[in-house]
């Protein structure tokens, strides 16, 4: 039977350190206590936590340093365990500081004992991986690029902090998610991926959050989104630039609180599984042409992954034509050789697709040539030898249906720029109603005032209707 975990409590309120002393340990939990961070390091220099059942609890402010000073040098002493900042000044820039120093996540106080003990449940690690738990890893590569992706795949998977995975096309974001949630203490939970651009912005929401019975016209019965069916696993949104803003904010709010409601329903639900996000766009660039929220962004980028493009692997390219050519042929990577001229070939071509086009080559190659991979005579493996001439061609005639001048973004703009277009398009689209185009914004219709006066909006355009005393949507309170 496992032990019991270990929760230390630093805040210097001694009616908090009770409170929650008292509702954690009658979950089972075992709680200890400081009242200042010199003397919640000296008691874990004393007496250590055990490294993987347990967590702290930390206050943001202490009478002696900050909650995010602390951050770092517990996390020295603890790289393992999930450090979670407690606060009643909370705010996306206090919530950004302490997950960049290393934080886990961070409670807003008053404390929600349902958030409170679902995070807890969430973060703290089991003993030990189940058994006959895989290794994990779905990429494979030598070069030093790739050396280093995979030893931050492995640090990712040790906690259960979001990450945003940024790389071209082609480059494998997918398998690095399911990577790290394949090493995760989550192996056991679904993996849920996403590609939030292939959707309509119409159904997004539906399919993120669900829906009740009769909440829009085609509702016949009660959906269950992503969200919940992820459980305590992993959702994986790929191309999160796509996202429609009004949906960004709703995701921002799950993240920050870990509950959410579908469609038309009144049912708080509880959120419990890991969020991974990728782009294979600059996510600053997203975030300056106003695709990508910046809070979000920065909620997201909490440890990110940049995966490196095929042509900067070197000899990966080989190892990795080795395993797809044998697997179109059916014939195991040791059968396989590439010649010298074949290698020249194959190291000197850019690879514009990444790993996602050498996998379609080598299917290609196998194809065009008919080749077949039976056993040789007594039943051993049969020897293929990839030759110049075969690939050659095929990358020649790859390169001919790349257009000559790639398809560029759009060029980049200020932050104010993408918010002052965003301004505009909700006022257009809400027909001139400020409430309502406030609520798109979420923000209220006196912050929508100030920024119109800001950004010189609607100077130069027709008299808008007053907003009706009865608005499609309430705007949201003054913050």
């Amino acid at each position: 039977m496992s032990a019991r975990p270990h929760i230390l409590v630093v805040d210097d309120h001694a009616n908090t350190r009770l409170y929650l002393k008292t509702l954690l340990t009658h979950e089972g939990y075992l709680i200890r206590e400081a009242a200042t961070g010199q003397e919640a390091l000296t008691s874990l220099k004393d007496h250590p936590l055990p490294p993987r059942r347990s967590l702290i609890l930390l206050d943001l402010k202490l009478p002696d340093t900050t909650g995010n000073d602390l951050v770092p040098p517990l996390r020295t002493l603890y790289p393992q365990v999930p450090v979670v900042i407690m606060t009643a000044h909370a705010s996306v820039e206090t919530a950004v500081e302490a997950i960049r120093n290393g934080a886990s996540n961070y409670l807003e106080k008053p404390i929600d004992e349902k958030k409170l003990l679902s995070l807890i449940e969430d973060l703290i690690v089991p003993d030990a991986p189940p058994d006959g738990a895989p290794n994990g890893l779905l990429l494979a590569g030598e070069s030093p690029p790739m050396r280093l992706l995979l030893d931050r795949i492995r640090k990712a998977a040790s906690h259960s902090i979001p990450i945003l995975i940024t790389g071209e096309s082609g480059t494998g974001k997918e398998l690095v998610a399911r990577s790290i949630h394949n090493l995760s203490p989550r192996r056991e939970e679904p993996f849920i991926a996403v590609n939030t651009g292939a959707i309509s912005k119409e159904l997004v929401n539906s399919e993120l959050f669900g829906h009740e019975k009769g909440a829009f016209t085609s509702a016949q019965n009660r959906k269950d989104g992503w969200l919940l069916t992820a459980g305590k696993g992993t959702l994986f949104l790929d191309e999160i630039g796509t996202m429609e803003l009004s949906t960004q904010i709703s995701l921002l709010r799950v993240i920050e609180n870990r509950t959410f409601y579908r469609v038309g329903g009144t049912e708080e639900l509880a959120f419990r599984a890991r969020i991974i996000g990728a782009t294979n766009v600059d996510p600053q660039r997203l975030v300056e042409q106003g695709r990508l929220r910046e809070d979000l962004y920065y909620r997201l980028n909490v440890f990110p992954i940049d995966v490196p493009p095929l042509r900067e692997r070197g000899r990966d390219v080989l190892l990795l034509a080795k395993r797809f050519l044998g697997e179109a042929i059916e014939l195991p990577e040791a059968s396989i050789h590439i010649t010298a001229g074949a290698e020249e070939v194959l190291l000197s071509y850019p690879w514009p697709g990444n790993v996602r086009e050498l996998r379609n080559r080598m299917i290609e190659i196998s194809v065009t040539y008919d080749i077949q991979g039976p056993s040789g005579a007594g039943g051993k493996p049969k020897i293929f030898e990839l030759e110049r001439d075969m690939i050659a061609p095929v990358l020649t005639l790859a390169k001919e249906r790349i257009p000559e001048e790639p398809t560029l973004l759009p060029p980049p703009r200020t932050l104010k720029e993408g918010e002052r277009e965003q301004i505009r398009r909700a006022i257009r689209d809400s027909s001139g109603n400020k409430s309502l185009a406030a609520r798109i914004l979420g923000i209220s219709r006196k912050s929508l005032y100030a920024k119109m006066r800001e950004y010189r909006i609607g100077e130069d355009d027709p008299p808008a209707p007053e907003d009706s005393e009865q608005s499609l949507l309430p705007a949201p309170p003054e913050k």
